[in-house]
């Protein structure tokens, strides 16, 4: 198993003499689990909260379909931003992730597929956007794309933590 979050530190250690210094290293307490951190996550998913019910608002009071689907959106990314909020916290306070071996096998198995059919969408993404002439049509493509970007670099970051984690073993 593999524990993701504990940082260490380079700690010198001197005997005698300058020359005679040695390297330790040594586990510190991450910034993560100081009280100031949590408040702060704290006090942002409260502001994902007040997202959430402007979105709701706006979505009640408009009657155009391209801002009642601009505000959806901003609505559904506020509550996926709250629930990895809670997930960190809960990380920081209740328990800490851990990868198994058994975790990054099955991960392998579909994550070099998936980021080819992420790269594959970026494609057809972007060859409607270079064909595209309309104000509407780009604003969405637009939104698209940057949501594809998100999810291939997402996953690009899991595919690193699965190669640096095969070197820990």
């Amino acid at each position: 198993m593999y524990r993701l979050n504990f940082p260490v530190q380079k700690v010198a250690r001197e005997k005698h003499c300058y020359s005679n210094r040695r390297l330790l290293w040594q586990r510190k307490k991450p910034v993560e689990q100081s009280k100031e951190f949590l408040k702060t996550i704290k006090d942002w998913q409260k502001l994902e909260d007040e997202t959430i019910k402007y979105a709701d608002t706006l979505m009640k009071k408009s009657k155009n379909r391209l801002v009642k689907m601009t505000m959806e959106m901003i609505k559904h990314d506020s509550q996926k931003h709250k629930a990895m909020q809670q997930m960190l916290i809960d990380s920081l306070t209740k328990e800490a992730f851990i990868l198994t071996p058994d975790d990054l096998a099955s991960l392998s198995d579909g994550l070099n597929k998936h980021l080819a059919a992420e790269a594959k969408s970026l494609e057809l993404a972007d060859e409607a956007l270079n064909n595209s002439e309309m104000f509407v049509t780009r604003y969405i493509l637009s939104y698209l794309i940057a949501d594809e970007q998100k999810h291939h670099s997402l996953l690009s970051k899991l595919n690193e933590l699965k190669r640096a984690t095969v070197f820990v073993t």
